[in-house]
Order: structure tokens, then sequence, then C-alpha cells
């Protein structure tokens, strides 16, 4: 079996590259040891986490590097508290000044107060199930690596391609040659699947029981309009000009600061690519998903629901995002590459 560290997480595998400076290793470790358990596609629990494979957490810290002293994370976020302060200031201000409004501006700010220190719980049952997940996929890589061992899968990962019953019922499948077989030919079948599915380059939006499939948004078009806009779901306000980056998987973005990020759709994976996004353009989402969500914490603007963004957007475009209107303008189409 692969090494692990103290808490029984499969240690990363070493690779070719130099070593991390101390600094940045233990850093990093630290990091690894409380959030390990999340990576892309988190909710599905054969997805690789990044206490596997940080690659791309050390991708985007260098990409990190890249974004101006002016515009790091803690000098925007203490912005943003300097913008939230304001505002509360501007809105106590309209509640008067007999005692009724001074009532009123007490109870308004003990109401924002609280809104700030409890909002971030609803992301709590969803940290709590990757946390269990984060236990639960070494154990079942533990089990993948003695089939392997046994004769049985060809890689620790095709545990996953086994249902709960049949990991139940391994001691009496394993027990004979026939029931050996046919655990190998499921995996076989579900492999292919797998490989089919991800093939695939449509996501329905809204799926049916009777068949029927939806891809459009539900904001958005399918064509531009007379003018060449692009239409979607308006969620974080804003106006922004800028480069597309058409990312499809955060693991190999190569997302400049200030580019406008156009993707399929994001999960908690896809956050540290937010410090350097100018704006977001998502295939799916509504009000309250992810991207939308983030983009409005991070104040940069956000349009969802652009049925097919990935494709109808290119990587180097110069568009202006409009995410109070929902609408995108193509401005330049992408330099030629050499």
């Amino acid at each position: 079996m692969a090494d692990t560290t103290d808490d029984g997480i499969p240690a990363p595998a070493p690779g070719p590259h130099r070593p991390l400076p101390p600094v940045l290793a233990g850093a990093l470790g630290d990091f690894l040891t409380a959030y390990g358990m999340r990576g892309v596609g988190e909710i599905d629990l054969g997805r690789t986490r990044w206490r596997e494979d940080p690659t791309d957490l050390l991708a985007t810290l260098a990409r990190y590097l890249e974004i101006p002293a002016d515009q790091t994370p803690p000098v925007n976020f203490r912005r943003g508290e300097q913008r939230a302060a304001q505002a509360l200031d501007e809105l106590t201000a309209r509640l008067g000044t007999g005692p009724r409004g001074r009532m009123q501006r007490r109870v308004a700010r003990w109401a924002a107060s609280r809104v700030r220190a409890l909002a971030g719980g609803r992301e709590a049952p969803k940290f709590t199930i990757i946390q269990a997940m984060g236990i639960l996929r070494p154990a079942l890589l533990a089990t993948g690596a003695d089939l392997v061992a046994a004769g049985i899968l060809d890689r620790p990962e095709d545990v996953f391609l086994l249902r709960l019953q049949e990991l139940l019922d391994l001691p009496r499948l394993a027990a004979d040659s026939a029931g050996r077989e046919l655990l190998r030919e499921r995996v076989g079948e579900r492999a292919a699947t797998r490989a089919s599915e991800a093939r695939r380059t449509r996501v329905p939006r809204v799926l049916c029981g009777d068949g029927r499939v939806f891809y459009e948004g539900l904001g958005g078009t399918a064509e531009p309009d007379d003018e060449g806009v692009i239409t979607g779901s308006p969620v974080s306000p804003g106006r922004v000009e800028g480069l597309v980056r058409v990312v499809l998987d955060p693991a190999t973005a190569e997302l400049q600061h200030g580019e406008i990020l156009v993707c399929p759709g994001t999960d908690p994976a896809w956050t540290p690519l937010f410090l350097s996004a100018g704006g977001l353009v998502t295939e799916v989402g509504g009000m309250m998903t992810h991207g939308s969500v983030v983009a409005r914490e991070y104040g940069i603007p956000a349009v969802v629901g652009v049925h097919e963004a990935t494709t109808r957007l290119r990587t180097g475009q110069r568009i202006r995002l409009d995410g109070g209107a929902g609408t995108i303008v193509t401005l330049a189409e992408p330099a030629p590459t050499q």
C-alpha cells in the first residue's frame, strides 16, 4: 500500500520536481491537513482529493504571485469590509432620529452583525459531508488495494465502481473464481460507461421523467440577438471588460489575473480561481448556486445559465460582461495564434 500520513490518509506520491521550500511545504501541509479532503467534483467519492494530488493548488498559488499588490485577497477583503460598513451606515441613516428610529438602527446593526457572523454556516452541512468522505475514501482505497493484491481488481480506484451491496458481499463473491469473474465483468462494464459519459459535451439543465431534456438556460437565449448580445441570468452585479479564459477543469486552468472565467459550472474546488477572475460566466447555475454566491462574496460580476458558453465564447476574446443586466457583448475576436 501507499505511504500514509499520521491520520491514515494516503500521502501524495513523490514526483520528479524539486522539493518544496520548508516554509511552503509546512504551510501546504497544514492546509491539506485541514482541507485536503476537498477536490474537483468532491461530492463524487471516486474523485481525487487535494490531499492525494495538490498539483493544481500549487499552480493556483503560482498565479496568485501575479496579482498586483493593491488587489491581493487581504486588500480586497479589507476594501469589502469598508464598503459593507459604509452601506450599513447609509441604510441606518434612513431610519430617522427619534426613539423609534434609534431602536430601528440598533436592530438593523444587530441583524447585520448576525448575518456576517452566521452566514457562513450555510456551508456547514456540505463541509461535514466532505469531511466524512475524507475518512471513507482512504478506507475504501485500502480495500481496493487488497482486492488488487487478490487479483480481483486492476487498480485500487476501481473499488468505487462497486455498489455498496457488492462490497458487503465481497467475502462470498471472492470465495470462488466465478464470483471474482463476475466482479471483474461488472467493473469493466461500469468503467466503459463512465468513459463514455466523460466524453459527453452537453449535460441537460433539466431531465424530465418522460425522457425530455432541456439544454438552454432558463434566463438565456440560444443565439445572440441582432446586436450580438448574449444573455443569461444576472446573479452578481457589476460591469467588467476583459479577455475570456475558457476553463473546463480547474486543475489545468491557466487563468490570468483579470481574465473573465468561462466554464460549465463551479463547485468549491473552483473557488481559488475567483481570486484571479475579473468576472464569471457559466453554462449552468442560478441565483443560489456555488458560482453565483461566491461571485457576490468576492464582488465580481457574474452571468450564469448561458447556453453553450464554453463553445460560443473563446479564450482570448474581449467581452463586456454586465452582471446586473445578464448580458455579454463581444468586443474583439481572439488574436490568431502563431
